[in-house]
């Protein structure tokens, strides 16, 4: 059963990744001049940026299917080895998934920019409406240290997504939600 999650994983990734980029309304091109044309105001990413963000998914799940290719086999050989042959192919298998996280972390970065940035914005103030709910309960209970970690969370939530959009090249639009 283990050995078929990760392809069947990433199939259902890459059927998510179709279905949101294609499931986004067309974007105009608007000519500015002769040499520069950039797609209408907030209307999601051109056609061109979502077809190569769906080619650098399509690699990384390359990358993962032969990783996993590659390794595959090796449980039974595994008994007959010598401790020093274990332990490269402990590291190996680590190295292997260290790649892989860092292709997963990839994926979902290109899954993110496909969504587009209302879409992140509106996880994001929803998040942090159900944080503030809670912050308003605990400051009517007069339980001020938890208010206080709340709040604390808060800010580092909001970092966070700060952060994650400057990395995936948006800009943050103005929060929805009371501070």
């Amino acid at each position: 059963m283990k050995r078929y999650v990760i392809p069947i994983v990433s199939i259902l990734v890459v059927l998510m990744v179709a279905w949101v980029s294609f499931a986004q309304p067309e974007v105009k091109e608007v000519k500015v001049s002769a040499e520069t044309s950039r797609p209408s105001r907030g209307r999601g990413l051109s056609r061109e940026l979502r077809l190569k963000a769906v080619a650098v998914i399509e690699e990384q799940l390359t990358k993962i299917k032969s990783g996993l290719e590659s390794s595959s086999g090796g449980r039974e050989r595994g008994q007959n080895l010598s401790d020093e042959e274990r332990t490269a192919r402990r590291e190996q298998y680590r190295k292997l998934r260290e790649q892989q996280q860092q292709s997963i972390a990839i994926i979902e970065d290109q899954i993110a920019k496909l969504q587009g940035q209302r879409t992140l914005q509106a996880k994001h103030d929803e998040s942090i409406g159900k944080l503030n709910a809670i912050r308003d309960l605990a400051l009517k209970e007069k339980a001020v240290e938890t208010a206080a970690a709340i709040e604390k969370l808060i800010a580092e939530q909001k970092k966070e997504f700060e952060a994650r959009l400057q990395k995936l090249g948006l800009q943050q639009a103005p929060s929805r939600t009371n501070n």
